[in-house]
């Protein structure tokens, strides 16, 4: 695989689901603690997916995701939601977000949707 997958999160859980698709597809899985980390290590560089654990968003309404969306445009990104409400992922998509997962989310369930977003 040709893309870089990354995982922006501070669940240990997630993290280990996010490592075992990495392994899956052959590639390493680069984490990062919060937005602005993923940003300054790959902002406008190489293509991948990324996941956003919606929880630990800093900034108010879905803003993280917006700047990774504008400062990463070479990365699908795959957004968990905080919540479940259906305002939340409407934006989120509507802002450009690849997908949206609730958590607690399967392995197979981001294995698909990061097949889905390299297109394999």
């Amino acid at each position: 695989m040709d893309y870089t997958l990354a995982i922006i999160t501070q669940d240990r859980g997630l993290e280990k689901v996010m490592q075992r698709i990495s392994n899956y597809f052959g590639c390493e899985l680069k984490h990062c603690e919060n937005c602005e980390d993923f940003i300054k290590d790959f902002g406008g560089s190489a293509l991948g997916v990324v996941v956003i654990d919606g929880s630990i968003c800093s900034q108010p309404r879905l803003m993280d995701l917006q700047i990774v969306l504008n400062e990463a445009p070479a990365w699908q990104v795959v957004y968990l939601p905080r919540t479940n409400k259906k305002k939340e992922i409407k934006d989120a998509m509507g802002f450009g977000a690849f997908g949206c997962l609730h958590k607690p989310v399967s392995e197979q369930e981001v294995r698909q949707m990061v097949q889905s977003a390299v297109g394999i």
